[in-house]
């Protein structure tokens, strides 16, 4: 089957060099629910959601065109790393053995992000990052500050739509200790999210996860999206890429992630 995306919530592109010099993080939101997906899935959660993507601008760049995540630049409040933690810890449910999920958008393009994870990770059961893997200096500011053995990064490569290729990981990626890859698939043979590279497959030493790719019927606003909506949902073709991402993990020996919030219509 093949499937049309629809582009939700596009944005424009932005690099690290916006971030050069902030004395504030750049946060879109911030929501105590139940980690959906990944190696901590189950696990109750605070998310902050960090604004701006290097593929933010979806289509556009070829990147992330079924995206659905809301990180825009320009609705982004500015905080400093001790008011977001403050802010945390006030968050209504929190507990110290809440796992915090810092996503995005990109958010290590936010230099100041390390401020941050330094003070917070002490609140938290356990501190994953959520990334696409591309900006390699995060990771080598992250062993330098000796964090490398406290924040467990979840990195997701995206192919291009263009040229159908996942960009190559850095050598001081795939040197994190703590690394987990999710790819997401799909059913479609045209997509350029159809297979996951060999490589991982044959030689990646850490767990690798599929995830199988939500299709919507439309766009929708906010956190909250619910499988259970078939005005939302496109629930033929989604159902075709779970049983396809689940034959694939079996087939390949790899891990399959659900996004499980989909199905209990929170955050």
């Amino acid at each position: 089957m093949v499937v049309k995306i629809i582009p939700m919530n596009v944005d424009r592109a932005i690099n690290r060099k916006f971030f050069e010099g902030a004395s504030t993080l750049h946060v879109t939101s911030v929501f105590r629910t139940i980690q959906g997906e990944g190696p901590y899935a189950g696990y109750p959660a605070i998310f902050v959601r960090l604004a701006g993507c290097n593929f933010g601008d979806k289509k556009a760049s070829g990147m992330c065109e079924f995206c659905d995540t809301n990180f825009k630049i320009a609705e982004a409040r500015q905080v400093t790393p001790a008011e977001l933690l403050v802010e945390l810890i006030n968050t209504p449910g929190y507990s110290s053995k809440d796992v915090l999920v810092v996503t995005g958008g990109e958010p290590t393009l936010q230099p100041l992000l390390l401020d941050f994870l330094q003070d917070a990770r002490q609140h938290f059961r356990c501190v994953q990052v959520e990334s696409n893997g591309t900006q390699a200096y995060f990771f080598t500011k992250l062993h330098q500050r000796g964090l490398h053995s406290s924040v467990h990064m979840v990195v997701s490569p995206k192919a291009s739509g263009k040229t159908g290729m996942y960009p190559l990981l850095s050598p001081t990626l795939l040197g994190y200790p703590l690394l987990t890859l999710k790819y997401v698939l799909s059913a479609d043979p045209s997509s350029p999210h159809h297979t996951v590279p060999q490589w991982v497959k044959e030689s990646f030493p850490h767990n690798v996860y599929v995830s199988p790719m939500a299709v919507y019927l439309r766009s929708y606003a906010g956190e909250v999206s619910n499988a259970w909506d078939h005005t939302l949902i496109d629930a033929e073709a989604t159902a075709e890429n779970y049983s396809y991402a689940a034959q694939y993990a079996m087939q390949h020996n790899l891990l399959l992630s659900i996004q499980t919030h989909l199905f209990t219509a929170i955050p």
